[in-house]
């Protein structure tokens, strides 16, 4: 499930080159935001495949190595887009 959510999310994410309207940016913004839903099954993952007393920990580590990915990739954008107005 994970892996089809993910390769669903990188279809549209392609996609999001050919924006050419609003529609199809609202459209195209809602299928990326669908794979947020990779989260919720990666917390089941976790549940099922860890045992109970490690399991807060299994799901702790695995949302904080999301939330890190997430804090880069801001910080890393920024930087891309602003680098290139420095003299």
């Amino acid at each position: 499930v994970q892996c089809g959510l993910m390769i669903f999310g990188a279809y549209w994410v392609g996609l999001s080159s050919i924006i050419f309207s609003d529609w199809s940016f609202i459209l195209i913004r809602t299928m990326i935001g669908c794979v947020g839903a990779t989260f919720v099954t990666n917390q089941f993952w976790c549940s099922l495949m860890f045992a109970p007393n490690i399991v807060g920990t299994a799901n702790a580590t695995a949302a904080g190595w999301g939330n890190l990915g997430g804090g880069v990739t801001q910080i890393f954008i920024v930087w891309c887009l602003f680098k290139p107005f420095q003299a």
